[in-house]
């Protein structure tokens, strides 16, 4: 990682309930496609392990439904070879004891995944926090620093607007004025007159 290693309390996680940053609304819209290698390179690691948990998650259900039904199975084989002497039976018992070793099996390999990989998505998610951190406060530097230039641009364009709009009133007042005392003076015939032929 390229950024600068901050030293941010990993208790601030439980401290200030900081969500998984990648289902946070703010943080998507904030930092979710910024052009920063570290972002996007931890956001797509998280993005991986989380769709992997809800995988195991979803396997797991599957799994314990499947072993269920194979209980099921073996309650309802070993009633008829016990008590309806249909003997032929015992050997789908035996294929229903060997599915639910598979799925005991299967089950305890997801269980452990399940318990190590919320370490590695909170783990994940800190880094995460501390890059976005690092980034989030230079571009609040460069953004503050663009925001004083546009403000002073802003400022100067103002003033300027405030310079045009005093002169365009010192013009109107001149036109208005001068027109007045010319009309005034020589009355509304003779300007119309001189209006036609002086201002062609």
């Amino acid at each position: 990682m390229v950024f600068k290693k901050i030293d941010l309390d990993e208790n601030i996680i439980l401290k200030n309930r900081i969500p998984l940053l990648i289902e946070d609304e703010t943080w998507m819209k904030l930092f979710g496609e910024v052009d920063n290698k570290d972002i996007q390179h931890v956001k797509e690691e998280l993005e991986e392990l989380v769709r992997r948990m809800r995988e195991l998650q979803t396997r797991e259900r599957t799994l314990k439904k499947d072993k269920t039904k194979a209980m099921k199975m073996i309650l309802g084989i070993s009633n008829a070879v016990n008590n309806e002497n249909k003997v032929h039976s015992v050997g789908l018992l035996d294929e229903y004891k060997e599915k639910i070793e598979k799925i005991n099996e299967e089950l305890d390999e997801i269980s452990y995944q399940l318990e190590t990989i919320p370490q590695e998505i909170r783990d994940l998610n800190f880094q995460l926090l501390e890059i976005t951190v690092y980034y989030g406060y230079k571009e609040l530097k460069a953004r503050e620093k663009k925001l004083n230039q546009l403000v002073d641009e802003l400022e100067s364009l103002r003033e300027r607007l405030r310079e045009l709009i005093n002169e365009k009133h010192d013009y109107e007042e001149w036109i208005d004025s001068t027109y007045s005392f010319l009309h005034g003076l020589l009355g509304r015939e003779e300007t119309e007159k001189l209006d036609e032929l002086i201002l062609e």
